[in-house]
Parts: C-alpha cells; structure tokens; sequence
C-alpha cells in the first residue's frame, strides 16, 4: 500500500492512521503517550474527534509531521508544499 493512491474513504479515517501503522505503533501505544484513552485516541484516528493543541504538538514530534498532514482525509486534500513531510 503506498501513500500515494491512499484515499480512506471509510468512516473518515485520517493519514494519523497510516503514520502509526509505518512506525508499528499500536493504538494503545500512541494512546499511552498522549496520556489519552485508548477510545479517545480511536476517535481521533477515525475523524470522529480533534485532540486539544497539546496533544497535536505531540503528535506531530512523534510522527515529524504537520496536524494538516496528520489529520488529512486523502493525499489529494494535503498541499503540494506539504507533501514532502508524507512517509
């Protein structure tokens, strides 16, 4: 599966998703760090929830990525000045 023709298209998921799977970081895993609920991290990924700015800031060092790459529905949706932070 390459990033380039990702599009998730079920339930809204967002790239944080396919960024936690390239680093085999398991949900409960990212959940710990961000000192969060497993359910609420699923949210998260899911599109289903936004996490507070302290979270975002975590996220992004963890994965060396921008919340609007992150929280990107597809690869078309990130701007072409963005996508060199994509895996």
């Amino acid at each position: 599966m390459t990033l380039n023709v990702i599009s998730l298209e079920r339930g809204g998921d967002v790239l944080l998703k396919h960024f936690r799977r390239k680093k085999h970081l398991t949900q409960n895993q990212v959940a710990e760090i961000l000192q969060i609920s497993v359910r609420q991290y699923q949210r998260i990924e899911s599109g289903e929830s936004f996490p507070r700015e302290s979270k975002i800031v975590i996220l992004e060092d963890l994965f060396k990525a921008p919340h609007r790459v992150l929280f990107a529905k597809s690869v078309e949706d990130i701007p072409d000045f963005l996508k060199c932070f994509l895996p």
